[in-house]
């Protein structure tokens, strides 16, 4: 922790401190050490927190499916398959997460998805011991309908209903919906049991029409965002499920093939990224000087060094 750190930031930090400090599995972040310590600069030095955190180097899922294209059911099903076991050991360890999405699921070097950021942590049993969570918090999109109606909820379902939205986004490349609210008209097709109109009017753009997302996968995903939170999924009820039961999945072989020419991508568009970033902040400046130029500030930039001439 440093000084600049607000109160609020100061306990995201010792929550997340706490909460991975009781997990050890090979599906979510490890933390190496943490503690406090002196930091050293230029002869001073002050006391500090820190946490050491496991290295994903293989960066965002986020990134790779915005940058470089969907998953195939058989790729999705592989790395959901890895997502419910970190965030099934999450549970077991009486740890709900709130904030899961695809920005928060890291890969390592070998491409083996990492549950990350648990800075909104809290246990399952609720702060009271009642079961219950109260907070409103979390990524807006990825907020259970619960929570948008400011209700007391449970810390699994709302990690479930995240989960089914991020499942949706890493086969369609972008979210079933904005909002879970009766407002967003895609959900609403689903909380009125309407989801014929939801898929039909995702499919039409989409290659293959109507044959797009498999059967399973729609009744999958139909289930783990229900309005009733009692009649989600539970997690080992997802594991049951035909389309994670049953389906073709990806072999680590064929993941890490892919996930190579993929990172290639993701790494070219970050550099294509930070070029232009650099050329836009060149063109800013050129114009700047122009500006002054034309405004009659800088006629000749070699007479900001020339000393004035005394008056005699």
């Amino acid at each position: 922790m440093n000084d600049n750190m607000d109160e609020e930031e100061k306990q995201l930090l010792i929550t997340e401190v706490e909460a991975m400090s009781k997990l050890n599995h090979s599906n979510v972040i490890q933390t190496i050490e943490y503690g406090t310590d002196y930091y050293h600069k230029k002869g001073n030095k002050k006391q500090v927190d820190y946490i050491i955190l496991e290295l994903a180097q293989g960066g965002e899922v986020f990134d790779f499916i915005a940058m470089t294209g969907r998953f195939e059911e058989r790729v999705a099903r592989y790395y959901f398959t890895q997502f419910m076991n970190g965030l099934q050991y999450c549970h077991k360890n009486s740890i709900c997460h709130r904030d899961l999405k695809p920005e928060n699921l890291l890969l390592d070097k070998k491409f083996t998805l990492k549950i990350a950021d648990f800075g909104f942590a809290a246990p399952l049993e609720g702060r009271d011991g009642s079961g219950n969570l109260y907070t409103n918090l979390g990524t807006h999109n990825y907020m259970a309908p619960e929570i948008h109606l400011k209700q007391p909820y449970k810390g699994d379902q709302v990690d479930l209903f995240a989960a089914g939205m991020i499942l949706f986004i890493m086969v369609a490349q972008h979210p079933p919906f904005s909002s879970a609210t009766p407002k967003d008209p895609y959900y609403k097709c689903i909380a009125a049991n309407r989801a014929d109109i939801f898929w039909k009017t995702h499919c039409k753009s989409k290659e293959g029409g109507v044959k797009f997302f498999s059967d399973d996968f729609k009744d999958l995903f139909e289930k783990m965002v229900a309005l009733d939170p009692n009649a989600r999924l539970s997690i080992d009820e997802i594991f049951a499920h035909p389309w994670l039961a049953e389906g073709d999945i990806a072999t680590p072989e064929e993941i890490s093939k892919e996930f190579k020419k993929r990172n290639k991508e993701v790494q070219e568009e970050i550099k294509a990224a930070a070029a232009e970033k650099k050329e836009e902040k060149q063109i800013i400046t050129s114009n700047k000087k122009k500006t002054m130029r034309s405004a009659g500030e800088i006629d000749d930039e070699s007479a900001i060094l020339k000393p004035m001439k005394s008056i005699e």
